[in-house]
C-alpha cells in the first residue's frame, strides 16, 4: 500500500511534466492521502493532527484539480 501511494505520486508528477494538469493533481492528492493514512496507522505515538493536516491538504488539492477550468 505504501509503495502504491508513492507510485501514484510519481505517476502524477510525471503526468504533470507532460502537461496533464488535472490528472496529475488528482493522482498526487490521492497518493498523498493514502501515504499519510498508512504512516499514521503504522506510528507508535498517534497524534490526530499528523493525519488531519495532510488529509486536508490533499482534499483541497483534489477540489482544486476538479475546479480547474482549462486543465488538459
Amino acid at each position: 500500500m505504501l509503495y502504491g501511494s508513492i507510485g501514484l505520486v510519481v505517476i502524477g508528477v510525471t503526468l504533470g511534466i507532460f502537461d496533464h494538469v488535472r490528472w496529475s493533481a488528482i493522482l498526487v492528492a490521492i497518493g498523498t492521502a493514502i501515504y499519510a493514512y498508512v504512516q499514521f496507522t503504522g506510528a507508535q505515538k498517534k497524534r490526530k493532527m499528523e493525519l488531519v493536516i495532510p488529509i486536508l491538504v490533499s482534499m483541497v488539492l483534489f477540489v482544486v484539480a476538479l475546479a480547474l477550468p482549462h486543465a488538459r
